[in-house]
């Protein structure tokens, strides 16, 4: 599933867009299942024909084009979603279609930087970008909304503040007094937006915190301990692109692997020496139902406290 990182890596790659009219918005004829569109399939399509493109953002694990009228296309990869931008040659599992024209008086510099058999007039069709979300398990979500809605379905009060911008104290304030295990906890959008099973697992193995470990037992100095693990994981992993794993399901919008996964001490090494310690070996366990990954010796339980 995308998280923070290779989302993240998505809207960076769709910047060259950003100022640039929807000509057409389409979804193939296809036998695949179909995805979710919010509120209907034909209003997303009809709502996004002729609108300009202000900004790209993320909001967590979701993708966020705001549009000229204040509406937002939200795409929420789920499991295997991905965007790509004048990626050439027969794409499979496409679930939708975008054509942006650039912004009057730029078109040749966004020429320049579109993908070759691209060129042509501007102003004409051909001279479009094209934007494809792929989504080969068809989970994923795309979803048009009005200001009302926004806040309605992703204001604070469900998605809690960003991973890379929360600060120690507040991650403290917002996870410390649950008995849940911490990986568990981490996973919780509306508590921290953005980290999902890969950099969960990877930000307690930096912090040398155990998975399962209640989040009320942790110290002070864990917490801040696991704030700058998190930040520092997930700061690592989007300047790598993200994690491409042996699914190859994620991909960055020009169709390349993201390169973190040569980095994971853990994630999916179980069985395998630890690269941190070279002594312990690396175990999953299951924590809410998600694969979990550690170290035994690097990430040691605390000692029971003593009733009475």
């Amino acid at each position: 599933m995308p998280e923070l990182p290779e989302v993240e890596t998505m809207r960076r790659g769709l910047l060259p867009i950003v100022g640039g009219r929807i000509v057409s918005a389409a979804v193939p004829r296809s036998s695949l299942r179909a995805i979710t569109f919010r509120p209907d399939r034909p209003t997303v399509l009809r709502g996004l024909r002729g609108r300009r493109i202000r900004e790209a953002v993320r909001l967590g694990k979701r993708l966020v084009l705001c549009l000229d009228d204040g509406k937002r296309l939200v795409l929420e990869p789920r499991m295997t979603g991905r965007v790509l931008l004048d990626v050439p040659g027969p794409i499979s599992h496409v679930r939708l279609i975008l054509e942006v024209l650039p912004p009057e008086g730029v078109e040749p510099a966004w020429q320049e930087s579109a993908a070759p058999g691209l060129a042509a007039r501007p102003g004409d069709a051909a001279f479009a970008r094209r934007v494809i979300f792929r989504d080969v398990r068809g989970l994923g979500v795309v979803s048009l909304m009005d200001e009302r809605t926004w806040r309605r379905e992703l204001g604070p009060h469900k998605i809690g503040p960003d991973a890379l911008e929360i600060d120690a104290p507040t991650l403290r304030s917002r996870l410390g007094s649950r008995r849940t295990a911490v990986k568990v906890a981490l996973l919780d959008q509306k508590a921290v937006a953005g980290i999902g099973n890969i950099y969960a697992s990877e930000a307690l193995h930096r912090a040398k915190i155990h998975p399962a470990e209640p989040c009320m037992r942790l110290s002070s100095r864990q917490w801040r301990r696991l704030h700058a693990a998190i930040r520092d994981v997930l700061t690592e992993a989007v300047e790598l692109q993200g994690s491409t794993l042996t699914d190859g399901a994620y991909g960055t919008p020009g169709n390349q692997s993201g390169r973190y996964q040569d980095r994971h001490l853990v994630y999916q090494r179980d069985g395998r020496p630890c690269l941190q310690c070279g002594k312990g070996v690396i175990q999953r366990i299951v924590l809410g139902q998600r694969s979990t990954f550690f170290c035994p010796r690097c990430q040691r339980r605390l000692p029971r406290r003593r009733e009475g």
